[in-house]
């Protein structure tokens, strides 16, 4: 009896290491090659959240935008005369409120004047409206009032002078919105101007790109 005590003990002492070296042999590995069950989270159940995120589209900016653009107006000279060719700069300025549109362009160019040589003609203008930012995406219609003022610039007999004239109108215009803030735009606005005593109806077509 004693005799077969001592051997089931000894059969149990080589046994019981080699199994807690295996348990730790396992433990091992595990750990080295990054066993996802031990040190990897565990993956969201559509298992591509992560990929979708980095690959969808930036948000279009809010803060203020800039377009440049061409601007076609005629401002009679009483001879026939008066296309005027415009460069415009305009700024946006963004609001919480994003239907709110506020814009402020100011333009350079000339005009023909039919008894003589082009006239210099520098304008300033404030834009107040509503737009729909969201409603048509990526199309932004809109409708403005406009507040402008300006000079001519010109050579009249030998002498340089100048003409002052200011008004006010109304706006309808769109953008279409191609890449974040990248965007093209078109307008045409009907202006009623005062200058050198005399009134004007004008109509105006501005065509442009902006970010």
């Amino acid at each position: 009896m004693t005799r077969s005590a001592c051997l089931l003990g000894l059969l149990l002492s080589s046994l019981l290491p080699a199994s807690t070296l295996a348990q730790s042999v396992d433990l091992g590995l595990g750990r080295r090659l990054s066993e996802p069950s031990r040190t990897a989270p565990a993956p969201s159940e559509d298992g591509d959240s992560d990929a979708e995120e980095a690959g969808q589209p930036e948000e279009p900016w809010a803060g203020p935008q800039i377009q440049i653009g061409y601007g076609y107006w005629k401002l009679a000279d009483g001879y026939g005369g008066g296309d005027t060719h415009l460069a415009g700069f305009e700024v946006f300025v963004g609001w919480p409120v994003s239907q709110f549109r506020t814009g402020f362009l100011a333009e350079i160019g000339g005009r023909d004047y039919s008894l003589g040589g082009d006239d210099l003609v520098v304008r300033g203008a404030v834009e107040l409206g509503f737009q729909l930012t969201d409603l048509l995406e990526p199309f932004v219609p809109h409708i403005s009032v406009v507040g402008t003022g300006g000079a001519v610039v010109a050579e009249r007999f030998e002498t340089t002078v100048a003409y002052g004239f200011g008004g006010a109108g109304i706006e309808l215009g769109a953008e279409v919105r191609l890449v974040r803030n990248l965007h093209v735009a078109v307008s045409v606005a009907y202006l009623r101007l005062e200058m050198d005593g005399a009134g004007f109806d004008v109509f105006s077509f501005r065509a442009g790109v902006g970010l």
